[in-house]
């Protein structure tokens, strides 16, 4: 009676009252009713899994989207076309049936996928509108800077050139 023991030392500084509040208490159970458990809890899950709708599938798919993408912000990568993809699979629905949802042409939507485009500010507005507002503007618009600042860091042909046409500089 391991909990027994846990209880009295908790006794000590704390009501009953506050214990049973704060505390989830296991009960002892045999392997028998472990597995008696685990079955019925098992028959739950499944349950609920049947009971979920498209819709509730997709917006936890776009939810988990989210989250990943939130993650992602913070890491020292990029690949916007990834979960533009991912937010495509997530619909469950083609290309082209996005490219008409966000009113644009299904060739730049692929453009945009197959890196042969940028994204501009207005598909993060269309891509919030579309994923219902649980994905921001923001949050795609930091996807597409990130690939845009990686450019920035690591291109340094393009930076001598660039700063080759510079004339009167400030000397700092």
């Amino acid at each position: 009676m391991k909990y027994e023991a846990i209880y009295q030392r908790l006794k000590k500084k704390y009501t009953d009252e506050e214990i049973a509040e704060s505390m989830l208490v296991p009960a002892d159970l045999t392997s028998e009713e472990e597995k008696q458990m685990a079955e019925e809890m098992k028959a739950i899950r499944l349950q609920r899994l049947r009971e979920v709708t498209d819709q509730d599938r997709i917006l936890a798919d776009v939810m988990r989207l989210r989250f990943q993408m939130e993650r992602y912000i913070n890491t020292d990568v990029f690949s916007f076309d990834k979960y533009l993809e991912e937010y495509i699979r997530s619909l469950n629905k083609p290309r082209k049936d996005l490219a008409e949802g966000l009113s644009i042409h299904y060739t730049k939507l692929s453009r945009v996928i197959n890196d042969k485009e940028e994204p501009n500010i207005e598909l993060a507005y269309r891509l919030e509108k579309h994923s219902g507002l649980l994905i921001n503007a923001k949050l795609w618009w930091k996807l597409m800077i990130k690939k845009q600042g990686f450019i920035i860091f690591r291109d340094e042909e393009t930076r001598a050139e660039e700063q080759r046409k510079v004339r009167n500089a400030l000397r700092a």
